[in-house]
């Protein structure tokens, strides 16, 4: 997990999300905690510790998190092992969003609504995200979205420098209806069988 964060507001949508993957090997329970801690801030050091640790890491900065199709937006973020595969999925368009969770081959609308700012990430990338745009002042933009990824990059290897953000405007007549379309479609192209708050 890393960061995706989403806004809804009434006229406008607006969604970030960084590239970075990062796979674990072996027994890595001590170095997760400590880079979604935020203890560990460059890849030098991520690749320093895990050595120390005994721990084997693949790092992949070239997965994009967010898109956007036909006015909706979304974005994931993933946690995947041997046993269990988990993600978390956020749609968003002026006057809506929908928040999923995806286990294995179950897709669970866990929540829904018109208008919020929604982050998913580590337990470091969500307190750091809420500092800066949770604080109820001026709803987050592009250029907000942009200074927060910056600054993740900079505080934590579990983020990578590069970033993706995109934007749609204009409000759908039936904005959960169009959230539910996109989910919709993904759940039929992936397999997922859809259940929760529809």
């Amino acid at each position: 997990m890393s960061l995706v964060v989403a806004y809804s507001g009434k006229g406008r949508a607006v969604i970030g999300g960084d590239r970075r993957s990062i796979s674990f090997f072996g027994e890595t329970g001590a170095l997760e905690e400590e880079l979604y801690g935020g203890k560990i801030r460059t890849d030098e050091d991520l690749r320093k510790r895990s050595e120390e640790l005994g721990s084997k890491i693949a790092i992949n900065d070239g997965r994009e998190k967010v898109w956007k199709r036909e006015g909706v937006l979304a974005g994931e973020v993933t946690e995947i092992s041997l046993d269990r595969q988990r993600r978390r999925r956020v749609y968003a368009v002026p006057g809506g969003y929908l928040l999923v969770e995806i286990v294995g081959r179950k897709a669970e609308t866990t929540k829904r609504g018109t208008s919020t700012l929604i982050i998913l990430g580590n337990r470091f990338t969500r307190d750091l995200a809420f500092q800066r745009l949770g604080s109820g002042g001026k709803p987050p933009d592009e250029a907000s979205l942009e200074a927060l990824f910056e600054e993740a990059g900079r505080a934590t290897a579990s983020v990578s420098p590069d970033f993706t953000i995109l934007t749609t405007e204009g409000k759908k007549p039936d904005p959960q209806a169009a959230l539910l379309r996109a989910l919709r479609e993904d759940c039929e192209e992936e397999g997922w069988e859809l259940c929760g708050l529809l």
